[in-house]
């Protein structure tokens, strides 16, 4: 029994805020804090194909995430996607669903938007996925998607994007123009430590406090 306590709370403290996907203070800067790691400099493995080089609203997109055909299969293990503004404001547009049956992906409430993101939800060896994305009601000028994604703990990528989807209601408009806007790829100075996180680390030591009053 004290064996499997200590186990637990190892488990709480290594592996929160990983399987389950990222914290909600994880939305503005897709940044994976609990990671304790830098994003990776280099081209990531992974690329974001849509069905639509431009919307209208209510239209609804495919978007497809897969490995690059030069890394053969290359799995992930975790993915946070958002739908962004070239103008580079911290939101996410627009709202996004999954298929029926997958249990790898979950929609998530960013910015206190219903479905306005897409994030795993196991810890699964994934090589591809699909899912869609529903535009608003109102136009938002043109957007592309930006994810986060990880290979494992400490290899993810914080640069993997989509091409422009340009707005439908503006004339002329061209994505030679556009640019994706700044993404964080460093952790800051010191320990990071989400309030998810610390809630599940009390809960650790709880756990084993627990344990050292039965073993004195």
């Amino acid at each position: 029994m004290q064996r499997l306590l200590i186990s637990l709370a190892l488990v709480l403290v290594c592996c929160h805020g990983y399987a389950l996907g990222p914290p909600i203070e994880a939305c503005v800067e897709m940044f994976p804090l609990d990671h304790g790691a830098d994003a990776r400099k280099d081209s990531s493995p992974f690329t974001m194909t849509i069905n639509a080089t431009s919307y209208s609203p209510g239209d609804v997109i495919k978007v497809v995430l897969n490995t690059s055909e030069i890394y053969g299969h290359y799995f992930l293990e975790g993915l946070f996607v958002q739908m962004r503004p070239v103008t580079c404001v911290n939101t996410s547009v627009g709202t996004f669903s999954i298929e029926t049956g997958d249990d790898f992906l979950k929609t998530m409430d960013c910015f206190a938007k219903p479905a306005s993101a897409i994030a795993h939800y196991s810890h699964e060896h994934i090589h591809d996925r699909t899912f869609y994305w529903t535009a608003p009601s109102t136009a938002n000028g043109h957007l592309y998607l930006r994810a986060t994604v990880a290979r494992n703990l400490k290899n993810f990528w914080t640069n993997v994007f989509s091409d422009f989807i340009l707005d439908a209601s503006i004339p002329n408009a061209s994505p030679t123009t556009l640019k994706t806007c700044a993404v964080r790829s460093k952790q800051t100075s010191g320990v990071s430590i989400t309030t998810s996180s610390s809630v599940v680390i009390f809960a650790a030591l709880v756990v084993l406090a627990f344990v050292t009053k039965l073993t004195n």
